[in-house]
């Protein structure tokens, strides 16, 4: 698809709820409940050129419909018109809305499919078949994810369009869910783990060492992060590696993984800079 820079997109999605009719993350950045899709509407997108409106069907029968409504903004600086509405989805699993699902983008509202001229439309990152992990299927968006994403959301938009590492770490917060089990999930967070730390001998030591020095404080808190993160670092190679172990091991294993490289995810954008080697020195030895 060509890089979109004019007008304002719609995105319809599903998975979350929220209080508010609609809530405003940036001037150029919405979110909106959608009332009840009707079948015949989207026959009628077929009918106007939106050859895959069938793959949407099963949305008309689903509570929490909404659009993410994404418009041109010269001043931001970054992504185009549609993938920052992706980075919105992406920063709502971040805060662990993990069922959240962007389904497909219309030139108009999902709210008024009758008047729809001039179709422009596509599926979007749109999964049928997603893990469900129910210790990270948050739905509600609370008022504390909505002010993080607004006070946050432009350093996100700038570190992704600077940086591959980072947004190959974005890619697997939002990816992961499409695998097709959990053990190949677990894999590509720990890689992208892996891309941010930069080691190559004695992983697991110098990995645990250098991301508790980097999230915690000296002294008890981070001797407890280290040892965790060598414990989650010896089950994620027993999970790789076809371990015989217990589903319950290996879905906590996936969890503390997700949460582990949302907290660097997270740390990178609050701080506004990747993190870099010299990072993890400091913090180990200063």
């Amino acid at each position: 698809m060509e890089f979109i820079t004019k007008g304002t997109y719609y995105i319809l999605g599903n998975g979350i709820t929220f209080e508010d009719d609609e809530i405003e993350i940036l001037p150029y950045l919405k979110v909106r409940k959608v009332k009840e899709l009707s079948v015949f509407e989207l026959a009628g997108l077929g009918a106007k050129g939106f050859s895959q409106w069938s793959l949407i069907e099963p949305f008309c029968y689903m509570k929490n419909n909404f659009e993410i409504i994404s418009s041109e903004n010269k001043s931001t600086f970054g992504y185009d018109i549609l993938n920052r509405a992706w980075l919105l989805n992406t920063l709502l699993v971040l805060r662990k809305k993990t069922n959240i699902n962007s389904i497909a983008l219309l030139n108009q509202s999902w709210n008024d499919l009758k008047n729809v001229n001039d179709v422009k439309a596509n599926l979007c990152d749109y999964h049928i078949k997603m893990l469900r992990i129910g210790a990270l299927s948050e739905l509600k968006v609370e008022s504390v994810d909505i002010k993080w994403i607004k006070d946050y959301y432009e350093n996100a938009n700038t570190l992704a369009f600077e940086n591959e590492k980072f947004r190959y770490s974005l890619e697997v917060i939002n990816s992961w869910r499409y695998c097709v089990d959990v053990k190949s999930a677990i894999a590509i967070l720990w890689a992208a783990i892996e891309s941010i730390v930069d080691v190559s001998i004695e992983i697991s030591y110098r990995l645990s060492l250098s991301i508790a020095s980097l999230l915690s404080e000296r002294g008890d808190e981070r001797i407890k992060k280290f040892k965790d993160i060598k414990k989650l670092y010896g089950l994620r190679s027993k999970v790789i590696h076809g371990s015989n172990l217990k589903e319950s091991e290996i879905e906590k294993s996936l969890v503390e993984s997700f949460k582990l490289l949302s907290e660097l995810v997270m740390y990178m954008i609050e701080n506004n800079k990747m993190i870099k080697s010299s990072d993890f020195e400091n913090a180990i030895f200063k």
